[in-house]
Formats: C-alpha cells, structure tokens, sequence
C-alpha cells in the first residue's frame, strides 16, 4: 500500500518527461533559430517604442482624438502595404522583403522620435505601418518555410511566447528608463521628461535595428516557392477572413490606449505602468507556452474560439474595474486570452492553405485584420473622448463574443475540408 504513491510518482514524472521529450523532439532546426533572434530583437525595440510613444506624443498636445487618427494612418498604411509586401517577398525572396522593410521601418521610428508636428506624425505613421507590416506579412510564411508540419506548432508557440517575453522586458525598460536618464544627468544639465523619453524612445528604435543583423544571415530561398493570392471564395477562407475583421476591430480598439487607461483613467505613475506592463508580458509569456496543449485538447477552431470569449468576458470586467489593483488583475487576463489564440490563428492558416499560397494568404488575413484596425482605432479614439472608457469596453466585448461566434463556424469545417486539409499539408511537408 505504501509502494502504490511511489509507482504513480514515478509513472507521473515520466509521463512530464515524456512530453517535454515529445515537445523538443519537435522543436525546429538550424535557421529558424536565426529568425527567432531577429525575432527576439524586433520585439525588444519596437516594445519599448510603442509602450512610451503615444505618453511621448501627450506632453506635445496630443489627446487621445488625434493618437487615435495616427493609429487608423498606421493601420491604412499596413494595408496599403500587405499585398505589396506578399508579392516582394515572392520576387525577392523573404530575407530582402524583411531587411528593407525593417530598415525602412526603423528609419521612420526614428523621425517620429524628432519630429512632434502632427502633418509629419501623420505622414509618418502611414510610412511606419506600411512598412512595419512587411515582419507581419512574412512571419507566418518564414516560420512556415523553416519548418515541417511536425514542428510548426511548437515554432509558433516559441517565436510568440518569446516575443512576449522580450515585449515584457521592453515595457519595464521604457517605465524605467527615463527616469534612470534624468538621475543620470549631472546638477547642472537638467533633463526634461520629453528629452528623457525621446532618448529612451531612440534606444528602443536602435536595438530593433540589430534585427537586421540576423535577418542578413537567413538563407535567401527560405520563402516557400511563389505567392498567390487565394481566392477568397473558398470554404475555408469564406469562414475565416470575416471572422478575422471582426477579430481586427476588438485588437485594433484597445491595446493602443492600454497606457493612457492606466494613466490618465486610474491615474498611475509612469513606473507602476510599467510594472504592470511587464508582469502582463510575463503572463502573456506563460499562457503562450500552455496554448499547444489547450489547442491539442479543444482543437485549433475551438480553442481560438475559447480565448475569444475569455477575452470578452475580462474587457466586460474591465468596464466595472474601479480600483488600479482590480484593473490590472483584469487587464493580466485579457492580454492573455487576447494573445493566447494568436499561435491557433496562423498555425490554423497556414496548415489550412496549400504552401503556394502561403504568402498570399498571410497577405490577405493581415489585409483584412488591418482594414478593421483603422476602423477601429480611429472610432475608438473618438468614443474614448465622448463616452469615456466603460461604455466602450463593453462594446469591444461584445464583438469580441461576435468574433467567438463567426471562428465558431470553422469547426464545423474540420471534417467537410479535411480532404483538402491533407492535400495542402502533403503539399506543405514535400516542399519543405
């Protein structure tokens, strides 16, 4: 009787050591690892530009109106760009398509740091979201090309958990740093807090930048062999991308606006943002390494579906948070749910497609995502102004709940498009 405790204990820890051994068994090879630095940087930089730029932007007059127009200019630009980006990538290949769309990227970043008069806000953030798009576009189809079938989950799951991780780093740095900059400054160079964030905001610009050093050493041919664009009246697509848009308007709505809510709504310093920031990396983090095994239990459909619909729930609990403290607990669970879907949505994409048309297809999902962004963002800006945080929440709730609704119906496309599923993934597997 005493021997029974031992036995499971045992059976217990080879079962956890059968699954991390299954798991890493899986994990990919070679220059995937190469992407996923660039990855970790690209994360790092712009996560520490875009936690302090839109506070950076309020010292200069901004409200949250106008913050709100510069995100629908980004989001425009990110789809004048989607298409472009699939079909460079298809004539230059993905490791030219990438380089010069970050370089390109950073530059603009960088102007956006020197240049506060709104004209030159507003053309830059059009140039920045049309080639900050270019990583967008081209992620899916480079994790795909230097993977197999096998180990693409595990290489989502990896490449997004640790860009939240970076991203959790990036957000306590950019709370942190410009207070370090002015107690750096000696007695008699006082430095303003617009000096210290835009140095602050720069160091974030130039550790994206290293990026691009790893990009340079990816192989040339890594893209898969051409781009087409799919045709949006297939079964799949017909289901997927209007689930997508609606998906776009509950992402596009909100995150910009996280750091003002925290700030100006709550009233919190900069540093207890920040903190806040960074702990709600780290959970994100967390909750990106166990999305293989919620969508290995649920199905990829279901388990998208089941992270859409906690999420609505934690932007209705959101709306009725009356403390700093309650608000954070509940702002941790909804950027959780909000990114856990995030390794299903573009692992479901990707497998579901033919590798032909990867690129096309990530073209076409960051095409209509970014079209319901700039809806989003500017109508968002604007009901902040007029109605206040509450009512707005909840109504991003309940399209998050819609957008539940509509991924909903892919389920019932597993069994009808298995037949074309196994074909794109033989197709998938031979070309990779």
């Amino acid at each position: 009787m005493k021997e029974e405790p031992a036995a499971a204990r045992i059976t217990l820890a080879e079962r956890l050591r059968d699954r991390a051994r299954a798991m890493f068994r899986n994990a990919p090879r070679g220059p995937f690892w190469v992407f996923f630095l660039a990855s970790l940087f690209f994360s790092f930089g712009f996560s520490i530009f875009f936690f302090l730029f839109n506070l950076y932007l309020l010292d200069f007059g901004y409200t949250e109106r106008s913050l709100g127009i510069l995100g629908g200019l980004s989001a425009a630009g990110g789809i004048a760009g989607t298409i472009p980006a699939g079909m460079l990538a298809e004539r230059f290949g993905l490791r030219r398509t990438v380089f010069w769309g970050l370089f390109c990227c950073v530059v603009f970043s960088i102007l956006r740091c020197c240049l506060a008069w709104q004209p030159a806000q507003m053309s830059l953030a059009f140039l920045m979201g049309l080639t900050l798009c270019f990583w967008g576009v081209c992620l899916s189809p480079a994790v795909a090309a230097l993977t197999t079938e096998k180990q693409r989950p595990f290489a989502f799951s990896v490449m997004f958990s640790a860009g939240m991780g970076m991203g959790g780093v990036g957000g306590f740095v950019a709370g942190h740093l410009p207070g370090w900059i002015r107690r750096a400054a000696s007695p008699g160079e006082a430095i303003s807090a617009i000096q210290a964030n835009r140095a602050t905001l720069l160091i974030g610009c130039g550790l994206a930048a290293l990026a691009l050093l790893p990009v340079l050493r990816l192989p040339q041919r890594a893209a898969a062999p051409g781009v087409k664009l799919p045709r949006w009246s297939e079964p799949f697509l017909r289901r997927f991308l209007p689930a997508m848009a609606v998906w776009g308007l509950v992402t596009g709505a909100f995150p910009q606006f996280a750091n003002i809510y925290f700030v100006h709504h709550l009233g919190l310093s900069l540093e207890r943002m920040g903190s806040i920031f960074s702990v709600s990396q780290g959970v994100q983090f967390a909750a990106l390494l166990c999305a293989p095994l919620l969508f290995r239990r649920a199905g990829v459909s279901a388990g998208i579906m089941l992270t859409q619909v906690a999420t609505a729930a934690a932007l209705g609990l959101l709306a009725l948070a009356r403390t700093p403290m309650q608000a954070s607990w509940i702002y941790w669970a909804y950027m959780a749910a909000q990114y856990m879907n995030e390794p299903g949505i573009y692992s479901l994409l990707m497998d579901r497609v033919p590798a032909s048309e990867h690129n096309g297809a990530s073209a076409s999902t960051f095409f209509v995502t970014s079209s319901a962004q700039v809806v989003a963002s500017a109508v968002a800006g604007a009901a902040l102004v007029r109605f206040g945080y509450p009512p707005v929440l909840t109504a991003i709730a309940a399209l998050a709940l819609m957008a539940a609704m509509l991924m909903r119906r892919l389920r019932g496309g597993d069994v009808t498009d298995s037949a074309s599923q196994t074909t794109h993934t033989r197709s998938a597997t031979a070309e990779s």
